[in-house]
């Protein structure tokens, strides 16, 4: 169980994931993975508003992953 989640929000929570499809659980899975993307980049955007989108992804790659982009 997620240390912020209640026992009886878990047991709903696996109760919904139990009765959906492998395929149903994965596009949820990749959903939520979008979204989570979405909101780490605006908040390298928020706190590094002068950054070109490209100096953002750049960022994001090095934090997140550990991801070293160079450019030539």
């Amino acid at each position: 169980m997620n240390t912020d989640t209640t026992s009886k929000a878990e047991a709903i929570r696996q109760a919904i994931f139990s009765r959906m499809s492998g395929e149903d659980r994965l596009l949820a899975t990749m959903n939520l993975s979008d979204e989570i993307r979405d909101i780490t980049l605006a908040g390298f955007k928020s706190r590094h508003p002068q950054l070109p989108e490209e100096e953002l992804w750049t960022l994001f790659f090095r934090e997140i992953h550990q991801i070293e982009i160079k450019r030539e």
